[in-house]
């Protein structure tokens, strides 16, 4: 019996013994954000502290951007050729330079040979056609023609008329010398010049394949308007004007710089925030081709604004804050908004409108940050 009511005794004092080995959940305990510091009358003299006010004044900085080379729609210049015909040969590979009047391809096609004849046949036509209508404006004026006769004459001369001048602008535009085409001169094939100075961006077509008249056989690019395309982000676009000067510099050789100017901003903001600066260069880079990627700095706009000295704002994490005096020897922490940073002084936009004068420590925000910051460790 009592080793029974022992063997309870000991199960019962196990059992409450893991019971209080359990550890209850604690209230969380609310953490203080910590925006004040005293300090004593030594210490403040020690550091040195200058107090002042946001004031006005003019700010000019730079904006690093990333962006493209990049062409206006009017540089990318596709060549076709509008009659339709085989491609009797070609030279030309993707990033070959060509000077304007070079050949590009060589074409060849029984209706290039057609269109020579009718051309010829019509005009010599139309030489018997002014020929007849003069002989009828002849004869009426001799009371030996009729009206009729003369109206036919002139209709028919009209019409040839017509059709010559056709055919000259068709073989024009394959480019055919209509002055020097006869009879010996006639042939199948027709050179295609190059109508630029710059290079071959793109080749569609082989030798022996069939062209069709709305068929691009080649792309070539005018690098005369180069220009730089540059990523704006939204916070930047009040400050970027036009003319502005700008350093390019592409991204694998940050150390050589073509000068720019910015010659148009577009003002319409995208689903990602950013717009585009597009900067002519000063003087046209050899080294830089369509679709390289690029780093600029832009000069943002000098212009008036509030400010304070750099050593008075401070980063804490992700934000800038500043210190005003309380009391003589009582700082409170501020979170302010920046915009432009540069020349020793920040742009102020929001958080010190009440502040009182004479207040805002100018000098020792970076020691005083870390003041604040050891104080809310220890407590």
């Amino acid at each position: 019996m009592h080793k029974l009511f022992f063997l309870l005794s000991s199960i019962t004092w196990i059992l409450g013994s893991c019971t209080n080995s359990v550890d209850t959940p604690k209230e969380e305990e609310s953490v203080e954000v910590v925006n004040t510091i005293e300090l004593t009358k030594d210490q403040i003299a020690h550091l040195g502290i200058i107090y002042g006010d946001v004031r006005e004044d003019r700010i000019q900085t730079t904006v690093s951007v990333v962006g493209k080379v990049d062409l206006p729609p009017q540089n990318i210049i596709s060549i076709n050729f509008p009659l339709g015909g085989f491609l009797k040969s070609t030279r030309l590979i993707p990033g070959m330079r060509i000077k304007k009047g070079e050949a590009l391809a060589v074409m060849e096609d029984q209706s290039i040979v057609q269109l020579q004849q009718d051309y010829l046949s019509n005009k010599v036509r139309l030489e018997q056609s002014l020929a007849e209508y003069a002989r009828q404006k002849n004869l009426i004026v001799e009371n030996a023609g009729s009206v009729k006769s003369l109206q036919k004459a002139e209709a028919e001369m009209k019409v040839l008329s017509y059709a010559v001048k056709a055919m000259e602008e068709k073989l024009k535009m394959i480019n055919i010398d209509v002055a020097a085409l006869n009879e010996s001169t006639i042939s199948g094939q027709v050179t295609i010049p190059s109508p630029i100075n710059g290079y071959v961006s793109k080749v569609f077509i082989n030798t022996g394949k069939y062209v069709q008249s709305t068929e691009t056989m080649f792309e070539l690019i005018d690098p005369e308007d180069i220009h730089a395309a540059l990523t704006l982000f939204e916070k930047d676009l009040p400050y970027v004007q036009v003319g502005k000067d700008v350093d390019i510099h592409l991204i694998e050789e940050p150390s050589v710089t073509y000068k720019g100017e910015v010659i148009l901003v577009d003002r319409e903001v995208g689903d990602d925030r950013t717009s585009t600066a597009h900067c002519h260069f000063k003087t046209r880079p050899t080294k830089l081709l369509p679709g390289m990627m690029i780093g600029a700095e832009i000069s943002l706009e000098n212009q008036s604004v509030d400010v304070l000295p750099e050593a008075a704002v401070v980063k804490s994490g992700t934000e800038h804050v500043v210190f005003v005096k309380k009391t003589p020897t009582v700082f409170e922490m501020r979170k302010v908004q920046v915009g432009v940073i540069g020349q020793g002084k920040v742009q102020i936009l929001a958080g010190l409108d009440d502040v009182p004068p004479s207040s805002i420590v100018y000098n020792k925000a970076y020691q005083l940050l870390g003041t604040i910051k050891n104080k809310g460790e220890e407590e």
